[in-house]
């Protein structure tokens, strides 16, 4: 088959599965969610991790400060995004979230005071928490990798 189609047979029988980087999510920086790429298309694209699912997986990556240390600038964090609005298992962990204004983060969400708003913790304790927020999503954190394990892919 690999001669037919005069590739090398590496190409056929890798086991890499790729996710395309969607974008940047802030720990600490002001980060507005783009979302300007074609399905299957990003900023670049990373190995999967072999124990997520193969379907509905995002990836983006962290810019600031805010999550260290276990959080850091350049990682790349992994998420199901399967649904619209705020998932249910999002609620008291950690999450990649858009806020009502586009602002794209990664916090702990906590339910709010008022109907329809959350408390979003960093998860550096010296960060302040944001009270009374409102979300268009959330979604919980997957796995995190950190930015000298990323190992990225040319598609």
């Amino acid at each position: 088959i690999a001669d037919a189609l005069d590739v090398d047979i590496g190409q056929l029988v890798e086991s890499t599965r790729s996710v395309a980087v969607a974008g940047r999510v802030g720990a600490g920086a002001a980060v507005q969610l783009v979302d300007g790429y074609e399905k299957g298309d990003g900023l670049y694209h990373v190995a999967c991790p072999d124990d997520l699912p193969s379907r509905n997986i995002v990836a983006v990556e962290v810019e600031g400060d805010s999550g260290e240390p276990l959080i850091n600038h350049g990682d790349v964090l992994f998420f199901t995004r399967h649904f619209v609005g705020i998932d249910e298992n999002a609620i008291k962990r950690v999450a990649i979230l858009e806020t009502e204004e586009g602002r794209a983060l990664v916090k702990k969400v906590m339910p709010g005071r008022e109907p329809g708003t959350f408390d979003l913790v960093s998860i550096n304790p010296t960060w302040p928490v944001e009270y009374g927020v409102r979300l268009k999503w959330a979604a919980p954190l997957r796995r995190p990798i950190a930015a000298e394990d990323v190992q990225r892919i040319e598609i």
